[in-house]
């Protein structure tokens, strides 16, 4: 496997693709626009140029037009995937300084509301959740807990001046809400393994009180499961960070999941 990468470690035309997703939020929201940071694998120093997600946490003044948000993704939609998918929230400054799960968005763009997105560009009748109206998010809380933890600013105001602390409680009850329906085949095929590996970093928060990559949870997982089942981890580490073709069995997925997620609520 390739060195996993870290922010100053990113190939050039990563580096490229993300300053040009920084230049459209400044482009459409100027001095609206208080910050972009960087969070996921890239700010966990655990980012895999083949596999990996862009994750980005935009913080702005105030609430955005439908036409703001519907500009701005037009422009994300042009440099997504060049060379790496691209996923970013945006929230409110006042938001932001006083988080408290599920808080509030502004703005949401990822792979999975392109077609939609592409959609109202053509037909103005169609609905965009994301972009009609600002929303609750959950995911938001750990993003800002990643970032308090590890984070990079791209632009803007330093991580301690815009962002309140995320308790202990408020990310486990944000991270372990909806755990009874959690699905290793939710979103795109591309993501199963990676759905693995994300609900054996929720059990390793409960003990390690810290977020681990997707890579160290891996390891984590491998050590942790019952022992007839840490292959199933090993592989989906391998399939993620390594690009492998392996099996993942539905019966013994079954008992994973099922294993992680009475231990989650334990």
């Amino acid at each position: 496997m390739d060195k996993l990468l870290g922010f100053e470690d990113l190939p050039e035309e990563i580096v490229n693709q993300i300053h040009e997703v920084v230049n459209i939020w400044k482009k459409h929201l100027g001095e609206e626009l208080v910050g972009v940071y960087l969070h996921g694998s890239i700010a966990l120093h655990a980012f895999c140029p083949d596999s990996g997600d862009i994750d980005l946490l935009v913080v702005v003044k105030s609430s955005l037009t439908t036409k703001q948000k519907l500009d701005i993704a037009r422009d994300i939609i042009a440099v997504d995937g060049k060379p790496r998918p691209l996923e970013m929230s945006a929230v409110k400054l006042s938001d932001a300084e006083n988080w408290k799960t599920p808080g509030n968005c502004v703005f949401h763009y990822s792979d999975y509301w392109t077609e939609r997105y592409l959609q109202r560009f053509e037909n103005p009748d169609t609905e965009v959740y994301v972009a009609d109206q600002e929303f609750p998010d959950a995911n938001v809380t750990s993003y800002i807990r990643l970032i308090k933890q590890c984070g990079v600013v791209l632009y803007g105001r330093d991580i301690q001046e815009v962002f309140a602390d995320v308790s202990d409680e408020d990310f486990w009850s944000a991270i372990s809400a909806d755990v009874d329906d959690y699905d290793f085949h939710d979103y795109d095929a591309r993501y199963f393994a990676s759905n693995v590996l994300i609900l054996g970093r929720i059990l390793s928060f409960k003990i390690e009180r810290r977020i681990l990559s997707k890579y160290e949870g891996a390891l984590w997982m491998i050590e942790n499961v019952p022992e007839d089942l840490r292959y199933l981890p090993e592989r989906a580490r391998k399939i993620w960070f390594e690009g492998e073709e392996l099996e993942l069995p539905e019966q013994d997925l079954n008992r994973l999941r099922d294993y992680l997620v009475n231990e989650i609520k334990r």
